[in-house]
């Protein structure tokens, strides 16, 4: 009997049920979003996945994040580092106070206090390739259909059939 205890004292917990896409998400990016960019690390993955949507679609085109980064213990008043071409950084300094105004906006509190802009490609290597690239074939959109189809509808049935276009696209999976 006291082998049994000790058993069940070290078993990790299970849940009785389906847990939530939504709950679980960030868990479970956590490590993948921590690990991009070299490791520089990244506060809100929604940041790098939505910056077009979050600073415009012109803004979001001379630019990318590069790096959010906090005073230690905090999580307001971070410096973002973003990465435009040499002629962009211009133009994005002059639109400091309405990017710094649409990204805390997005936080919904004064996340970021600080812009700081360095030189390099602002091509956001395969999420715009993957945007200008032909129109997904029939068959393409068939096959994601039917592997999204038990789902019930709604954003995350949504958001599966585009990652599933996406990856077909590429040539991930046939």
């Amino acid at each position: 009997m006291v082998e049994k205890n000790a058993k069940t004292e070290t078993e990790v917990r299970r849940r009785n049920g389906p847990a939530r896409l939504s709950v679980e998400l960030p868990a479970l990016t956590r490590t993948a979003f921590r690990n991009t960019l070299g490791g520089r690390g990244f506060a809100e993955a929604g940041l790098i996945t939505e910056w077009s949507a979050i600073v415009g679609a012109e803004v979001g085109r001379m630019s990318r994040p590069m790096q959010l980064a906090f005073p230690r213990g905090e999580r307001k008043g971070g410096v973002l580092t973003i990465q435009c071409g040499g002629a962009a950084a211009l133009e994005l300094q002059h639109l400091k106070p309405q990017i710094l105004d649409r990204i805390n906006s997005h936080f919904g509190y004064a996340a970021v206090s600080e812009l700081r802009f360095r030189q390099g490609s602002a091509a956001t290597a395969k999420k715009s390739r993957i945007r200008d690239s032909k129109p997904p074939s029939a068959e393409d959109v068939a096959a994601t259909a039917a592997a999204v189809n038990l789902l019930p509808d709604g954003e995350i049935k949504e958001s599966l059939r585009r990652l599933g276009l996406a990856i077909r696209r590429e040539g991930g999976s046939k």
